[in-house]
C-alpha cells in the first residue's frame, strides 16, 4: 500500500473515531446503577402521596369509628412529624378511642401539632391546659392556645371556641388576660403549618 493511499485510510479512520465520538452511545437498561437512579426517582415521587393516602386511610377509619385501625394508621405518621396525625392521635389518647386512655401521651401529641400550627391541636391543647389534665392547670397557657385555636378556625367552630376561650378569660386576672394574649400574640409555628380544618372537634 501506498504511503498516500495509507495516509488517507488514517484520515479516514480518525473521521469515523470523531463520528463515532459525537454520537451518544445508546444507555442500557440493564445497568444496576441506572435501574437504582430510576428506582429512587420514582420512590421519591411516589413517597408523599403515599404519605397523604395513609392519612386519608386513618382518617376515614376514625370517622368510621373504627379507632383501633385509625391509631394503628396514624402512630407510624404522628412519629414521622405529620401534624395532623399527632392532633389525631393526641385526641383519641384524651378521649380512649382505639388507645388507653392517657393524658400524658394526648398533652405531648398535642402539643406537637399546636406548635406546627394546627387550630384543632390548639384548641384540645387549650382545654387540657384548663382543666389540668396531663399537664399543670394553668389558666394564662389555656387562653392563650384558646386564643389562638380561635384566630384560625374555620367559620362552622369559631363561635363556639370563641365561647369557651371566653369562659377560659373569666377566671383571669387583667394581668394575667394581658399576658395570655401576649404570649398568642408573639406565638409562631414551629414549623409553618397551613394544614386547619381537617378535624372535626365535634364527634
Amino acid at each position: 500500500m501506498s504511503s498516500k493511499a495509507l495516509s488517507g485510510e488514517i484520515r479516514g479512520s480518525k473521521g469515523a473515531l470523531r463520528s463515532a465520538r459525537a454520537q451518544p452511545r445508546p444507555v442500557s437498561t440493564r445497568s444496576p446503577l441506572l435501574r437504582l437512579l430510576v428506582l429512587l426517582l420514582l420512590l421519591a415521587g411516589f413517597a408523599p402521596s403515599a404519605s397523604a393516602d395513609a392519612f386519608a386511610q386513618g382518617a376515614r377509619a376514625y370517622a368510621r369509628q373504627n379507632y383501633i385501625q385509625s391509631s394503628l394508621i396514624l402512630l407510624p405518621l404522628a412519629e414521622q412529624g405529620d401534624p395532623r396525625a399527632q392532633t389525631y392521635l393526641g385526641v383519641m389518647y384524651l378521649r380512649g378511642q382505639g388507645v388507653p386512655q392517657n393524658f400524658g401521651a394526648a398533652a405531648y401529641w398535642l402539643h406537637l401539632g399546636s406548635e406546627a400550627g394546627l387550630p384543632e391541636a390548639q384548641y384540645f391543647l387549650g382545654l387540657m391546659y384548663d382543666k389540668g389534665q396531663g399537664v399543670p392547670q394553668d389558666f394564662v397557657l389555656a387562653h392563650a392556645w384558646l386564643n389562638l385555636a380561635v384566630s384560625h378556625a374555620e367559620p362552622r367552630v369559631r363561635g363556639r371556641w370563641a365561647l369557651i376561650r371566653d369562659a377560659v378569660a373569666s377566671k383571669l386576672s387583667d394581668a394575667q388576660l394581658a399576658e395570655a394574649r401576649r404570649l398568642a400574640y408573639e406565638w409562631h409555628p414551629n414549623p409553618p403549618a397551613s394544614l386547619a380544618g381537617f378535624f372535626d372537634p365535634s364527634r
